[in-house]
């Protein structure tokens, strides 16, 4: 039968006329005045105002488009949800006035919506639940047919995304019990978000797949682990993992604790292309104190075997390669001018050797109060190593010691500032003196016990030490750049095996990948980790430990030491509850002779290094502290 070109509606005091389908909207994100759903001319047919064509822009008339389905929805229905009353089609959430929330959905409609409140009565449906719902449906999650029940489960758990109670409906299975949300019922199979690439639409999965049992997963949303017995979204290529509730969720992770707009925000991991960032941070350090606040630190002039140092503040003097050495006071690139003597290779930048402040003060490691920290570094004590309180690595620089408290801060660390920004995470970080118990590190799966940066809103932490790995290395095992790579790892759906130690990579937690030769490593087995803030090389002229000059190195494979006789270990547990990692340590070896010393060794002929109370390394038992050493 032909439809009529025109309507009177209840909902508008003007006539309505049936659009034709080549007939665009008025104006771009038209909705509907029902649903509240797009107005699109390539879909249903919709009606307009007769008056639309020469109402002004803002009028009434101009914004009434109205779905032709919802046109036709009944005034007056029975829903099997409230089968004793009559629920009345109401426009008083028109747009422009207060708005209902949906009984069955929950979800507040800034349209039309069915009510009832005869007696004291009060239900409320939006027309979409009240059309679109099914009595009985067959879900390919489950084989018997699911029955929706008209009460809201309060104490049943979802089969599907395992959340006890809920306002939502639910669907029930009669033979076996079987009981899942309606939202998770209706779930789509294929999901585009906003935080993931539109190319790859996540795909609803009844249970995790069997090849993520072994490592786990969790929640790119929420951040909690996923247990493999619920429903996930999930993309392969991307290793993009979403709890169905976190999914269907139209938040994201951009929420709360935004990027601050700050163009003095660090921006961290470090790369090639920034080699003196954080030169730059220890710079601006010493820049906060003046001569009259903290005075200056001693200025130091000789190097650990006792020579004057030579001023170098030419680049055009090639005597000094300065894109292969370092700073032996703050372990990083050197840079002009800076204080060397060629005899010892030992090189001090002019700002570590003679512009650092003498004191400074810092909130404690314990709260919040102010200590006084006073710089210190003896040449005199070639091998005299420090732990950093702040990033917890082995340090044979410029540190800031607080005496009282057994306490030493290298100076990096010392100069770090309070938030950064890292690739690793989308929201700002922020450092914490003292981390929340029983938090384990994003990035090398080994819990926290003392400083940490933070995003508290996401339940994000990371090791300083961690936040301080380049984000590109080289290895004598690759040609190329070796990259930081942070979960999810996108474009590569099959396992990572690291080429060091041979043991699988859990791609939950950050590793070094070639992309090219599609090579990985742990990034425990080829950065040094706790021994990465360690001046290597220089040579030291000690006749209490041997007659030549000796250099300090990393150790090699089935090195002998000359003091114990042992090889020193390939592998070592650095924690209970982590993996093994390929782990070279620091030995002492002759420059003219096999004289070779190891890391135990030399802590027994020098000292063990000055550990601070707050340090992870006191909190483990005596066995792994041997272990360690």
């Amino acid at each position: 039968m032909e439809q009529l070109s025109h309507i009177k509606h209840f909902s508008h005091e003007h006539p309505l006329i049936l659009s034709k389908y080549n007939h665009s909207p008025p104006h771009a994100n038209a909705l509907c005045i029902a649903c509240d759903d797009p107005i699109s001319s390539n879909t249903d047919p919709f009606y307009h105002c007769i008056h639309q064509s020469f109402s002004s822009r803002n009028s009434h008339c101009t914004h009434f488009l109205l779905h032709k389905a919802c046109a036709e929805l009944p005034i007056i229905i029975q829903h099997p949800f409230d089968e004793n009353h009559v629920l009345t089609l109401s426009l008083e959430c028109d747009g422009f006035s207060w708005c209902e929330s949906c009984d069955p959905c929950r979800k507040t409609v800034a349209r039309w919506i069915y009510i009832c409140r005869e007696g004291g009565h009060d239900f409320k449906i939006c027309i979409k639940c009240a059309l679109i719902l099914e009595r009985e449906l067959d879900h390919p999650s489950h084989s018997h047919p699911l029955t929706l029940l008209p009460v809201k489960a309060t104490l049943q758990r979802c089969t599907a995304c395992g959340v006890q109670g809920s306002t939502d409906y639910s669907y029930l299975c009669k033979t076996c019990l079987y009981w899942i949300h309606k939202r998770c019922a209706t779930a789509p199979p294929s999901l585009i978000r906003d935080d993931h690439d539109y190319d790859h639409p996540l795909v609803l999965a009844y249970s995790l797949p069997e090849e993520y049992w072994v490592f786990g997963v969790s929640c790119y949303l929420c951040s909690v682990e996923i247990r493999w017995l619920y429903w996930v979204y999930y993309c392969a290529d991307c290793r993009y993992f979403a709890h169905v509730h976190c999914a269907l969720s139209q938040e994201s992770r951009k929420d709360g604790n935004e990027i601050d707009d700050n163009g003095d925000l660090v921006h961290l991991p470090i790369c090639d292309d920034e080699p003196y960032l954080f030169y730059q941070l220890i710079q601006q350090f010493a820049n906060k104190f003046s001569t009259e606040e903290s005075g200056k630190a001693d200025t130091i002039s000789e190097c650990r075997s006792g020579h004057s140092l030579i001023l170098f503040d030419n680049s055009n003097d090639k005597s000094v390669n300065v894109e292969t050495n370092i700073c032996d006071g703050c372990v990083q690139p050197l840079l002009y001018p800076f204080y060397g003597c060629l005899d010892c290779n030992f090189f001090l930048h002019t700002l570590c050797a003679a512009e650092l402040p003498r004191e400074i003060e810092r909130p404690s490691h314990t709260d919040d109060r102010l200590t006084r920290l006073t710089t210190s570094y003896e040449t005199s004590k070639p091998f005299n190593f420090y732990v950093c309180g702040v990033c917890d690595r082995f340090c044979n620089g410029v540190v800031y010691y607080d005496e009282l408290n057994e306490y030493w801060v290298d100076v990096l660390c010392v100069s770090l500032p309070r938030k950064i920004k890292h690739d690793c995470h989308k929201h700002t970080l922020r450092h914490l003196s003292v981390s929340p118990s029983f938090k384990r590190c994003r990035a090398c799966e080994v819990d926290i016990f003392s400083h940490s940066f933070a995003c508290k809103i996401c339940d994000y932490y990371i090791h300083i030490k961690c936040a301080l790995k380049r984000g590109t290395i080289k290895h004598r095992w690759d040609e190329h750049h070796l990259s930081l790579v942070y979960p999810p790892v996108k474009g590569h759906p099959h396992d990572f095996n690291c080429e060091l130690c041979s043991i699988d990579i859990n791609p939950n937690y950050w590793f070094y990948h070639c992309a090219k030769c599609d090579t990985s490593f742990h990034a425990l087995c080829v950065d040094q980790d706790v021994y990465s803030n360690i001046k290597f090389g220089g040579d030291v002229k000690d006749v209490n430990l041997h007659q030549h000059t000796v250099q300090l190195h990393i150790s090699r494979r089935n090195s002998k030491c000359a003091e114990c006789g042992l090889n020193t270990p390939d592998y070592f547990e650095f924690f209970i509850n982590s993996p093994y990692y390929y782990v070279r340590k620091p030995f002492i070896q002759c420059t003219s002779c096999e004289f070779l010393v190891c890391i135990k060794c030399i802590f027994n002929h020098y000292g063990y290094p000055h550990l601070p109370q707050a340090s992870r390394i006191r909190r483990v038992d005596s066995d792994l502290y041997e272990e360690i050493f």
